[in-house]
């Protein structure tokens, strides 16, 4: 959704549950270039369900990722998620420019489960149904709340929010501008977070499916964290310095396990969910990124749980980066990223 008129370019900036990501492009004849990129953690609880609960501590953060990593654009693009952001694809008759938006209004009030007045709502013509009949559309909502939280956090870090849009959707993004799928592949993607795990089923550049599943990297830490009697930091520490499997073979074993367990029975029930609705289409392939992707281990439970091949998205396999940038830093943080990377991009595209 558009929020102000859209200049460009614009720096990436996803406001994740655990850090600030930013990514700053540009173009150059080849395609795209990173100029900049970065991380900031966040204070534990900061930022709580997709909102904002400590504005002055994320607002430091904002600060601190762009001027330790000389960022220069002053104007974003940024993204929202969550039980607050409804995404639904609608098949309605083809009618004119003026019934068709008599109708995605009708429709908005049936599958909406808020007052109209109290969100953000937006839509795209995806054009007509192959078997005809039906013109599709992409309906999307966002709670007002919701999306004035992050753009006033913004503001106060003295930056101007130029574009909101959905993590899903900027997931999507940076996919297809590194991959080139191109229209007979439909991928699963999953940004697997701290709080939150986005899923967007994609083919051809439109998202079939999306999902933002509450679970993510914090639940983890949180029965490391209850289980051995060690504060939020030393339990997120540990987590990522050991292997799945070591974990569960220690006194967190059994925690640990069920925790991987339920994120991948959730994971596995959205997919079969898709599929049960495609009338016949499949996915064939997963790509996963987000910080807890990282994970030793994470991605092998996963693979051996889902029945197509699964590997890692690269925000920047089609992006070339500029002298001066930390290659290896960047690549460590290149899963935490991709959010980001989408975003960037909005800023070139029409």
């Amino acid at each position: 959704m558009r929020v102000f008129s859209r200049p460009r370019p614009l720096a990436g900036l996803d406001l994740g549950s655990s850090a600030v990501k930013v990514v700053e492009l540009r173009r150059v004849r080849a395609g795209f270039e990173l100029v900049r990129a970065g991380l900031e953690p966040l204070e534990p609880g900061a930022v709580a369900e997709g909102a904002i609960e400590d504005p002055d501590s994320v607002a430091a953060a904002i600060r601190r990722v762009f001027s330790r990593n000389r960022i220069r654009s002053r104007k974003v693009a940024t993204s929202v998620s969550g039980h607050s952001v409804i995404v639904k694809n609608l098949a309605l008759p083809v009618v004119s420019r003026e019934a068709l938006e008599e109708s995605i209004q009708w429709e908005a009030r049936q599958v909406i489960p808020f007052d109209l007045s109290d969100v953000h709502l937006d839509h795209q013509v995806l054009g007509d149904s192959s078997a005809g009949g039906d013109t599709r559309v992409l309906l999307v909502a966002a709670r007002k709340e919701r999306v004035a939280n992050r753009l006033e956090v913004i503001a106060s870090a003295g930056l101007s929010p130029v574009v909101v849009d959905v993590d899903c959707f900027a997931l999507q993004n940076a996919y297809e501008s590194n991959y080139d799928p191109g229209s007979s592949v439909t991928a699963a993607l999953l940004h697997i977070g701290a709080a939150v795990t986005n899923l967007v089923v994609t083919r051809g550049g439109i998202p079939l499916f999306t999902r933002d599943l509450p679970a993510g990297g914090n639940q983890l830490t949180a029965m490391l964290q209850k289980q051995l009697g060690i504060d939020f930091e030393e339990a997120e520490r540990t987590k990522k310095e050991s292997a799945v499997e070591a974990l569960e073979a220690g006194p967190s074993g059994a925690l640990l396990q069920s925790a991987m367990e339920t994120l991948l029975l959730e994971i596995r029930k959205s997919l079969d969910l898709f599929e049960a609705g495609a009338g016949g289409e499949s996915i064939q392939r997963v790509y996963v990124s987000g910080g807890c992707s990282e994970l030793a281990g994470l991605t092998e439970r996963l693979q051996s749980g889902l029945d197509v091949p699964l590997e890692p998205l690269d925000p920047f396999k089609s992006i070339a980066v500029a002298r001066g940038v930390d290659e290896e830093s960047l690549y460590q943080q290149a899963p935490s990223l991709a959010v980001a990377v989408g975003l960037a991009l909005r800023g070139f595209h029409d």
